[in-house]
């Protein structure tokens, strides 16, 4: 109501994840498969809107921007959790099959890798991983999970050191873009320069 939006900075990112954090409730203990929060906007304003009139003066706002924001993590979150279950499960599977004797099986910290893979290519948000592992009984390898991090950061840092040489001309004329109407052509290369 007071202009703050979810980000993934700042106050943003507070907002971010206390809305994450119900999402994710409503989603494995509720049985909600669907937006959910931004129905209960009309409830707060109702109950809350005589001593916060900026929720009555902002409910449209409120309510669209929570609705997306549901929408976009739900996404996020049904994968995710699908891929944590299975990397946990597996994890405890690989202890279970190395053991000779039965007997319970201690289960370690998930490794700092696998929880980077879920926050780098399912977008799963860290401290999600960190709750739910919870739940599990495990604990995340934060350290691992801040070595991929910065092996990451490194990696697109050289990816953007990038050196080019001058243009080598080849020929004069102008390029037509004749994309629209023809699916081949001939051409020829009228300059190129290498990279690096």
């Amino acid at each position: 109501a007071d202009g703050q939006l979810p980000s993934n900075t700042g106050a943003g990112y507070v907002i971010r994840r206390i809305l994450r954090r119900a999402v994710r409730y409503g989603y494995s203990f509720l049985g909600f498969n669907e937006a959910f929060m931004y129905t209960l906007v009309p409830v707060l304003v109702d109950q809350m809107g005589d001593q916060f009139p900026e929720l009555k003066k902002q409910q449209d706002i409120i309510t669209n921007v929570m609705h997306e924001e549901e929408k976009a993590f739900l996404r996020t979150l049904e994968q995710g959790i699908k891929r944590l279950e299975q990397v946990l499960a597996s994890d405890v599977h690989v202890v279970v099959e190395r053991l000779e004797y039965p007997f319970t099986a201690v289960k370690g910290p998930l490794a700092g890798d696998r929880a980077f893979e879920l926050f780098d290519t399912f977008g799963f948000p860290i401290d999600l991983t960190q709750l739910i592992a919870g739940e599990h009984g495990r604990e995340v390898d934060m350290k691992g999970f801040d070595a991929e991090l910065k092996k990451q950061k490194d990696r697109s840092r050289a990816a953007t050191s990038v050196i080019t040489s001058d243009w080598v001309e080849l020929a004069k004329g102008e390029t037509d873009f004749i994309g629209y109407d023809e699916l081949s052509c001939d051409a020829r290369i009228l300059r190129y320069r290498k990279v690096s």
